[in-house]
């Protein structure tokens, strides 16, 4: 984001202020001499006897004296009934995963100065200011905050710091991107509830401003009394100034009753906007179900012949895009090389529920097919459907995810109207939780005119066996043989984080790891009421055993070895990978050489980190394709709770039933053991030709085997 657009964000957020005419909170810029402490104070509540609340606004504490000068000015806050906070502003080389790891970091003194502060019953908060060296670490930021009880608010480029700073870079397009999911799925959507009205209207208009710059939700502000001093060594000559800052808690009594007003508001939109979510989810069903009757009632489904080679220069492409990361990317360009090389299609139309995250990555894909994005919506479809030749599900899950669902019936009810065939493309059949998804997915595949399932579990899954599907492997496979020795869409920011991960790696055997949080919606074995809490206390104890295991991996190595995280998904949509990759780090602290990629990492990026690792640990199943389509050696975690999954079923494929294993019930002396007896031996335990020979175009002919070299 230019000069220009941050002055632009700046002017939206103070056309929604709404001024407060009593002064109620008095800011301190700096922490005071400690004999000035009572001058202070005394002065600012003798002059401005509304105040109600005092924050000491610092960058840092440079000595152990303003830890001491802090807790006094606590102190005389409770006795006097003022609350009282110490504000911590955290500049751009903030980083939580060099603090947890003790590297050198601006913010490893404000974390021990918080923890002694916190200790004392002293209240702490960070301010967190929207820039971009900043956006990707947010989650572990915010993170590392939530777990030292510290509370973090993401403020505005305006409020960045102390008078005499200014923000050191804006928002460029792709951290403004993230910085907006990161509010709309992490701290609206993850924490939502516990907030207070003024800080959801602070952040929804940060939000709201970072989409069009329109204008927002009104965010409550306060008349700030500001004292500050040209020479912070002496005591006399503070300075009282007055200016506007958002209001992030309830300060006054009028502010507390206009907090109580708000709050009710703000739960009924919350509410409103969950009601009106599946509303829509019902309407579109409805009208989806209206077209598959009338398609099936009213004209039979003729079907194509499913190896015709008939040309088909336009697809549409249908699948979970808008929530994609870039494993579901390179399953799209996989598809497209196999409907490329046999129905010579050249152009595509790519439906999305959220086009400008699907925008950001379909440029990595390396393809000889044009591709437009458009927004998924019934209303466009019957118009777009017309261009087209056909309608391709383009590999990833058919699911449980109803409002994707109810869109591809409505489509392919009327793409079948149109006579377009309809080619489902290396899908994974499931799973799901409840039946009317399971319905409409079944629906779905019995109006396909081909049905190519990526694993041979798929193969016996309930919503296709029946069917004949041919048993293959996943598109993302057919598009990461394509990227050759040299990577031609591995963007600079990349190359710059491969240097920085790999520095100081020769002679050493590296590691990467690719973890995710866990939804406990698809969890076995528990109740539906406990399902949360065991979810969750499955996914810290295999976060726990993981330390361990590689803590044991270190201590016994003559030359200790490196651990990568690479994000296949780093955006708040879809679970971030960045919220696993903090908590191993918070429990390794700064034991073990483990370094995390904090960045959305592009398909190229990922490769050549690959290239480049003995091996890989993964979770997500497209992180394990990655690691396999590269030859690396793969130990793979199912990370559904209580039962086999996608994981275990690719690493079956491939011969590799005892690399696997659930998160629920790995132990730290199985993975030490398999990391032990895998490192040790440097030559690929996977032939690279293995993974990439012939196969038909749907891989159906593709069964790989494991072929050990002789020692």
């Amino acid at each position: 984001m230019g000069t220009e657009e941050h002055r632009d964000l700046d002017s939206v957020l103070d056309r929604n202020y709404l001024s407060q005419v009593t002064t109620v909170a008095a800011v301190i810029q700096g922490v005071p001499p400690a004999g000035a402490v009572e001058g202070v104070l005394t002065q600012t509540i003798g002059t401005l006897p509304s105040i109600r609340a005092v924050c000491v606004v610092s960058n840092a504490v440079h000595t152990p004296q303003d830890l001491t000068t802090l807790v006094a000015l606590h102190r005389s806050c409770v006795h006097r009934q003022v609350q009282f906070s110490a504000d911590f502003v955290l500049d751009a080389g903030a980083n939580a995963f060099a603090a947890l790891g003790r590297q050198p970091t601006s913010l490893g003194p404000i974390l021990d100065a918080s923890r002694m502060l916190r200790l004392k019953g002293v209240y702490v908060r960070w301010r967190v200011p929207v820039v971009s060296a900043l956006a990707y670490r947010l989650e572990a930021l915010f993170s590392l905050a939530n777990d030292e009880r510290v509370d973090a608010v993401l403020i505005p480029p305006s409020t960045w710091g102390l008078p005499e700073e200014s923000p050191p870079d804006a928002l460029d397009a792709d951290a403004r991107r993230f910085v907006r999911d990161f509010i709309r799925y992490r701290l609206l959507g993850d924490e939502g509830e516990r907030l207070s009205p003024a800080r959801e209207a602070l952040y929804e208009t940060l939000h709201e401003a970072l989409v069009d710059f329109r204008a927002a939700s009104p965010v409550m502000a306060q008349t700030v009394a500001v004292l500050e001093t040209e020479e912070p060594s002496r005591s006399p000559g503070w300075g009282l100034r007055y200016e506007r800052q958002p209001v992030w808690d309830a300060l006054t009594d009028a502010a507390v009753s206009r907090e109580a007003i708000a709050d009710r508001w703000s739960r009924l939109r919350r509410t409103g906007a969950r009601a009106s979510e599946v509303t829509g989810v019902l309407a579109e069903g409805g009208r989806a179900v209206l077209q598959w009757a009338r398609t099936t009632g009213l004209q039979a489904v003729r079907r194509h012949e499913p190896h015709m080679e008939r040309p088909l220069s336009r697809v549409l492409v249908i699948g979970a895009y808008g929530g994609e990361h870039i494993g579901d990317t390179a399953i799209l360009g996989g598809v497209l090389c196999r409907m490329s090389r046999r129905h010579g299609t050249k152009h595509a139309i790519l439906m999305s529920q959220r086009p400008d995250h699907t925008r950001h990555l379909v440029p990595m894909l390396d393809v000889p097919v044009d591709i437009r994005v458009e927004d998924y919506r019934q209303s466009t479809v019957g118009e777009l459907l017309r261009q087209v030749d056909a309608v391709v599900f383009a590999g990833g899950p058919l699911m449980d995810l109803p409002k994707q669902l109810v869109k591809h019936l409505y489509t392919v009810s009327v793409a079948r109207r149109y006579n377009k065939p309809f080619i489902i493309a290396g899908i994974g059949a499931g799973p799901f939780v409840f039946w009317p998804s399971a319905w409409v997915a079944r629906r779905l595949v019995l109006m396909a005119d081909h049905i190519a399932v990526r694993t041979s579990a798929d193969g016996r899954a309930p919503l296709v066996r029946d069917l004949g599907p041919a048993v293959g492997r996943d598109p993302a496979f057919d598009y990461l043989e394509t990227r050759g020795d040299v990577l031609t869409r591995l963007p600079e920011v990349d190359r710059q984080w491969l240097e920085r991960l790999l520095k100081d790696t020769q002679g050493r055997v590296t590691i990467g790891l690719n973890l995710r949080p866990v939804r406990s919606v698809y969890t076995a074995g528990a109740p539906a009421g406990h399902r949360d809490d065991y979810t969750r206390f499955v996914e810290a104890r295999f976060e726990e055993r993981l330390a361990e295991s590689l803590r044991r991996l270190h201590q016994a190595s003559a030359t200790p070895p490196c651990f990568i995280f690479f994000p296949m998904n780093a955006i708040q949509f879809g679970m971030c990978d960045l919220r696993s990759a903090y908590r191993v780090k918070r429990l390794l602290r700064g034991d073990v050489d483990f370094r995390v990629w904090e960045g959305d990492a592009s398909i190229d990026g990922i490769v050549a980190l690959l290239r480049r690792l003995d091996l890989a640990i993964t979770m997500r199943f497209h992180a394990t394709i990655y690691a396999l389509a590269q030859g690396r050696r793969v130990v793979g975690i199912d990370y559904r709770v209580g039962r086999r999954d996608k994981v275990a079923a690719l690493l079956d494929d491939f011969g590799h039933a005892d690399r696997h294993r659930r998160i629920d019930t790995m132990t730290t002396n199985w993975l030490s053991e398999c990391l032990s007896g895998l490192s040790g031996d440097r030559r690929l335990l996977i032939s690279l030709s293995d993974a990439q020979r012939p196969h038909d175009i749907d891989g159906s002919s593709l069964r790989p085997v494991a072929r050990r070299e002789t020692r």
